[in-house]
């Protein structure tokens, strides 16, 4: 996932997390905070669990943030 923000130096870091990610998926799934990159870390199974929704936070230094849905 990708986020800008327009504010100069140290406040337009955006860093990423996880916003209310299913207990069961908390092991299937890693967020790099500094990237937004998302990766796979345990084999999907989709007999199990069709789809997956992740819901990720995006937070800049000021305390402002925004959530996004990852299906």
């Amino acid at each position: 996932v990708t986020a800008t923000d327009r504010d100069e130096g140290p406040n337009a870091e955006v860093k990423y997390s996880f916003f209310k990610i299913p207990e069961k998926f908390d092991k299937t799934f890693k967020l790099d905070p500094g990237s937004g990159e998302i990766e796979i870390t345990e084999k999907l199974n989709f007999e199990e669990q069709e789809f997956y929704e992740l819901d990720v936070q995006a937070r800049d230094a000021g305390g402002l943030s925004s959530h996004s849905k990852v299906l």
